[in-house]
C-alpha cells in the first residue's frame, strides 16, 4: 500500500450517506476500509476528520483548449476537478486536415482567445495524435472529448455554408467512426458557431446514426437560448428520438428577461422524454451571466470568410449599418446582445490583442472613447482581428437553481479562460465551490451527499467512464480532501481568478497534487 488515508468522513459519489472510514491507494486505485486491521502503508495520512470525496468531473470544460497554459491547468485543480470533459459545442482540438489546417487556429480561436497547439499541427489529425500529444504535457487533469461538428465540418469543408456533398459527408462519417474508436465520447453540436450553424437535421442524423453504432453519445449546444430555447431544445430532443444516441444537454439556460421562466417547460420536456425511455444529461453552471466569444452576436453569414471576412464586414460602412440594424432588434439568430438588453450587460473579459476595454461594459468603454456603443464594439473586434471573450449578463437565479437542482443536471464549468494577465468569468476558478455553497449552504436544497454526485458519479454513469466518480476498492485513485465548513469560492466578477478554499488535498492516480506547481 503506497498511500493510506486514514479517519476521513466518506462521500463515496453515490448519493448515498457518508460513513466513517479509510482509503488506500495501490498501484494508482483505491481500496476502502470501514473499521480497523488497516493494512501498511508507505505513507500514512490522518485526515482529522475532513471529508474524501471522488475527484470532482468538469462536465462541460472546453479545458481541451488551453491543456499547455499552467494558468488554465490550475483554473480546473484549484477546485477539485480531476477528469474534464472537453470538446463541447461543436469544438474539438482533432481532426484537422492538410487542407483547411490554415483556418483552424482562428475556428478554435473564436471561443478560446489564446488556445495551445502542438508545434506541429499534423498532430492534431487524429484523435490518437491528439491524446498522444497530451501525454507530453505538464497536465494531471484527466481528459476525456467530444469530436466537435464543426472542427469535423472544418476539416471537410471549411466554412462552406451548404450541404456537404455525398463524398464530404462520407469523409466526415467515417473521420468520427474513426476518432470514436481512437478514444472519443462521440459528437458535440455548437449550433450558434459557424461552420457547424449551417448544417440542417439531414446533416446530423446521418453523423449521429454513426455516434450510436459506436456505441457513444451527443452534446448540444442548441441554435437559439434564448427567444426560441423552448423549439431549440425541441429539436435537441427529436434528434435523441430519432438517432436513438444519448444527448448531453449542453450548458441549459434560458437568455433574455422576456425568457426567464422557460427552463421549466424546457425540463418538462426533457422529463417526458426520460420516462419514454431516452437517455439525457443536463450540464450547467451556477452563475447568471454566461461567457462566449464577442462576436457571436454578429450574423452567422458574415463568418463564411472566416474571421478575415467578418472583419472586414465590420469596417465596411454599408455592412456596418446593416449589421447595426439586424443587432439592435429581435434577430432569427442567437443574439447575445439583445439578450442582455443591450450592450450595457455586456462585460468585457478578454482580447487576445488589444486590451484596452477589457474590465468594462460596452457602454462603458464607449464612453470612455467617446464612440456609440455599437461602433465601440465593432472597434473593439476589428482590434482584435474579429477574436476576445464577453461576460453574459442575461440569466435569472431562480431559473439557475430550479435546472442546478434536477434531478439530471450536473456540474459544468463551460470554463473559457484567457491569459493570466487576463480576468476570466468566475466560473473558471469557482464552479464546482460556488455550486455547493448555492445549493447545500444557502438554498438548502440538496444534501452534500446529493451535491458531490452531482460534482462526480452521477456524470461518471451517464458517460460510462470506467474506474471515475466514485470511491469504490478498484476505482481510480483520484479524490479529494475537503473541509466541508470551509468549502467556498472566491472568484468574482472583478476577480474571476480567486481560488476556492476548503481543499486540502487532492490525488490523481493516488498521486499528491501540489498546486504551487501551477502558480503563474
Amino acid at each position: 500500500m503506497e498511500i493510506l488515508i486514514q479517519n476521513c468522513n466518506i462521500i463515496d459519489g453515490t448519493g448515498a450517506p457518508a460513513f466513517a472510514g479509510s482509503v488506500g491507494f495501490d498501484s494508482g486505485k483505491l481500496r476502502v476500509f470501514r473499521g480497523n486491521g488497516l493494512p501498511q502503508a508507505k505513507r500514512t495520512v490522518d485526515a482529522g476528520g475532513l471529508t474524501l470525496v471522488p475527484g470532482f468531473i468538469d462536465a462541460h470544460s472546453h479545458g481541451d483548449l488551453t491543456m499547455a497554459s499552467k494558468f488554465a491547468t490550475r483554473s480546473k485543480l484549484s477546485q477539485g476537478f480531476t477528469t474534464q470533459i472537453a470538446g463541447q459545442c461543436g469544438v474539438s482540438m482533432f481532426p484537422v486536415s492538410e487542407e483547411y489546417g490554415g483556418l483552424f487556429p482562428q475556428f478554435v480561436s473564436g471561443i478560446a482567445p489564446h488556445p495551445d497547439f502542438p508545434a506541429d499541427l499534423a498532430r492534431l489529425s487524429s484523435a490518437d495524435g491528439y491524446f498522444d500529444w497530451l501525454k507530453t504535457l505538464d497536465n494531471p487533469v484527466v481528459t476525456k472529448s467530444f469530436v466537435g461538428h464543426g472542427t469535423l465540418r472544418l476539416w471537410a469543408m471549411g466554412y462552406e455554408n451548404r450541404r456537404p456533398n455525398g463524398t464530404e459527408l462520407a469523409r466526415m462519417q467515417s473521420m468520427l467512426r474513426r476518432s470514436m474508436r481512437e478514444g472519443a465520447l462521440g459528437l458535440s453540436l455548437g449550433m450558434v458557431y459557424a461552420p457547424g450553424c449551417y448544417a440542417d437535421n439531414k446533416e446530423l442524423l446521418a453523423l449521429l446514426r454513426v455516434v450510436r453504432d459506436e456505441g457513444g453519445c451527443f452534446a448540444m449546444h442548441p441554435r437559439n437560448e434564448a427567444d426560441t430555447v423552448e423549439q431549440a431544445r425541441a429539436e435537441s430532443v427529436r434528434l435523441v428520438k430519432q438517432s436513438g444516441v444519448p444527448l448531453c444537454v449542453s450548458h441549459m439556460k434560458a437568455a433574455g428577461r422576456d425568457n426567464w421562466g422557460k427552463p421549466h417547460n424546457v425540463l418538462q420536456m426533457i422529463d417526458r422524454a426520460a420516462q419514454s425511455g431516452q437517455r439525457l444529461l443536463i450540464d450547467s453552471y451556477p452563475y447568471t451571466a454566461g461567457c462566449t466569444a464577442l462576436n457571436v452576436s454578429v450574423p452567422p453569414r458574415y463568418f463564411t470568410g472566416g474571421m478575415p471576412g467578418l472583419v472586414a464586414a465590420l469596417s465596411d460602412k454599408t455592412e456596418r449599418k446593416v449589421i447595426r440594424a439586424e443587432m439592435r432588434g429581435r434577430s432569427n439568430y442567437e443574439n447575445y446582445v439583445y439578450n442582455c438588453g443591450g450592450f450595457s450587460g455586456v462585460f468585457v473579459s478578454s482580447c487576445p490583442i488589444d486590451h484596452s476595454a477589457e474590465g468594462m461594459y460596452i457602454t462603458e468603454y464607449a464612453e470612455q472613447i467617446g464612440m456609440d456603443p455599437f461602433d465601440a464594439y465593432c472597434d473593439i473586434l476589428i482590434k482584435n482581428n474579429g477574436l476576445g471573450l464577453g461576460i453574459y449578463f442575461h440569466m435569472s437565479e431562480d431559473d439557475v437553481v430550479e435546472i442546478l437542482t434536477h434531478p439530471l443536471c450536473v456540474i459544468g464549468t463551460d470554463g473559457l479562460i484567457g491569459l493570466p494577465s487576463e480576468n476570466p468569468h468566475p466560473r473558471t476558478h469557482g464552479t464546482s465551490a460556488h455550486a455547493y455553497d448555492l445549493l447545500v449552504r444557502k438554498k438548502k436544497l440538496l444534501t452534500p451527499e446529493q451535491m458531490i454526485h452531482k460534482l462526480t458519479g452521477q456524470t461518471a454513469d451517464f458517460l460510462q467512464l470506467a474506474g471515475k466518480g466514485r470511491i469504490r476498492d478498484g476505482c481510480d485513485a483520484d479524490v479529494l480532501l475537503l473541509d466541508l465548513d470551509e468549502f467556498i469560492d472566491t472568484a468574482t466578477y472583478q476577480n474571476g481568478a480567486g481560488l476556492c478554499r476548503g481543499i486540502k488535498g487532492i490525488f490523481i492516480g493516488g498521486k499528491s497534487i501540489d498546486l504551487n506547481s501551477y502558480s503563474v
